[in-house]
């Protein structure tokens, strides 16, 4: 039986060497299935996959950013509230979220601060509701603000993976019942709800950064990397959305748009999994050099749909452009056309706030 399912059209750019990385995969001790999704990115451990097993786990297989995930929020405010040039304004004197303080307890360090890489705080509104009965059965509003985080478990995530770092063959993994194994599990479950914690405050802290005071409405939180058992397995994801958690947003780059989705009832084919964003198609170093001669830094603080971004620092902000991402409209017509997922609506970026 073959152990490798690629989810992607002909339309759909998929790297060859991720797709080595992943038949390498179905080789280790216990792996049951392979899943590359639609967003199937650059790497010898590409993000983009789902990877089931038995009765083994392979903690490097999701890395140090355990919990790294999505949440989107919905604030309800006026539409003369909605000011984009206030919004950047604000934003831009801030030297980071971390100096913005809120109401709530300190949890833990990193808490609340957003991370580098393709980390972001994002503000949306609707630009299309494709399915209005699920939108208006999930209560929102195609007037409202929104907010979208996407970040992880920081320094904690990998503190915790760094516990299990180098101590197995990559290929054998960890006896899932070892008390080494459970061990790590319990501390990832913390990690998970650390980052899902650390994702509201920052949302909380974007708020009080544009002086608006309202409360959030969660939409959808997803954790993308993860080592969950489901089924009798062990479900693997990294860059992978979770089929079980009701609606949930697919990020695109930050000059596209980001969808709503609906998984579907039977999810099996990709591993009860969904692609997590549009997926990488340049690694950062190339994206860098081949953008550098092309584009000024002030070229890519707007975006071709018109959004803003804040970035101080000019490295992340070539190697996170949007012409170093996939198509999302074809990964998202992937996940459709497979039969994985019902759009609800889409989503414009009016600002993208990223941290050095």
């Amino acid at each position: 039986m073959d152990k490798l399912q690629i989810i992607a059209s002909q339309e759909n750019w998929i790297d060859s060497q991720s797709v080595e990385a992943l038949k390498k995969i179905t080789k280790f001790r216990g792996v049951q299935s392979v899943v590359g999704l639609p967003d199937l990115s650059v790497g010898n451990v590409p993000n983009g996959m789902a990877i089931a097993s038995e009765g083994r786990i392979y903690p490097h297989l999701i890395g140090g950013d355990i919990g790294c995930g999505m949440s989107l929020f919905e604030v309800v405010v006026k539409p003369r509230k909605i000011k984009v040039e206030k919004f950047v304004k604000l934003l831009s004197q801030l030297e980071s979220l971390d100096n913005v303080e809120i109401d709530r307890p300190l949890l833990g360090y990193h808490l609340g601060s957003i991370g580098k890489g393709n980390h972001f705080a994002e503000l949306h509104l609707v630009d299309e509701v494709r399915d209005m009965e699920l939108f208006e059965r999930l209560g929102l509003g195609v007037s409202s603000l929104y907010t979208l985080i996407h970040s992880g478990s920081r320094a904690f995530g990998q503190i915790v993976f760094d516990t299990v770092a180098g101590s197995y063959e990559p290929n054998m993994g960890l006896d899932a019942k070892s008390p080494q194994a459970q061990e790590y599990l319990q501390k990832h479950n913390q990690a998970i709800d650390y980052a899902q914690k650390s994702r509201e405050e920052i949302a909380l802290r974007v708020l009080k950064a544009i002086k608006i005071n309202t409360s959030l409405k969660k939409v959808s939180d997803t954790a993308h990397n993860s080592i969950l058992f489901q089924d009798g397995k062990w479900l693997h994801r990294k860059g992978a959305t979770p089929t079980d958690k009701g609606a949930v947003i697919i990020a695109g780059s930050r000059g596209t748009l980001s969808y709503l989705v609906m998984p579907t009832k039977d999810t099996a084919l990709s591993n009860y999994s969904l692609a997590h964003g549009a997926g990488r198609k340049w690694e950062r170093s190339s994206a860098e050099a081949k953008l550098r001669n092309r584009y000024t830094k002030s070229d890519l603080t707007r975006t071709t749909i018109g959004s803003r971004v804040i970035c101080r620092d000019s490295k992340l902000l070539y190697e996170e452009a949007p012409q170093a991402y996939k198509n999302i409209d074809i990964v998202i017509n992937d996940l459709v056309e497979a039969g994985l997922a019902v759009i609800i609506a889409s989503f414009r970026p009016i600002l993208t706030y990223k941290e050095s």
